[in-house]
């Protein structure tokens, strides 16, 4: 966990550098620093809840209703 954090640190210092070399526009900065925080907390997430969440298990819960209603003949009324 502390070595995704480092890895992360390393990867928005590096973008923020870049960004202020070119020196690029203040909606430029919020896109790249917001999906770089969205994307920390979205792998810090995944590291904590990695024994409980499977991917099998996410793409079950959305496809087996499809599946029930073309299996089913659609929705009973």
């Amino acid at each position: 966990m502390i070595l995704i954090g480092i890895a992360f640190g390393c990867i928005i210092g590096y973008e923020w550098l870049y960004l202020k070399r070119k020196q690029r526009k203040q909606r430029t900065y919020f896109i790249v620093l917001g999906t770089a925080l969205f994307l920390f907390l979205g792998t810090e997430t995944l590291y904590i809840f990695k024994n409980e969440f499977t991917m099998a298990q996410l793409l079950q819960s959305i496809f087996m209703s499809i599946e029930n209603y073309i299996v089913g003949g659609g929705t009973k009324s």
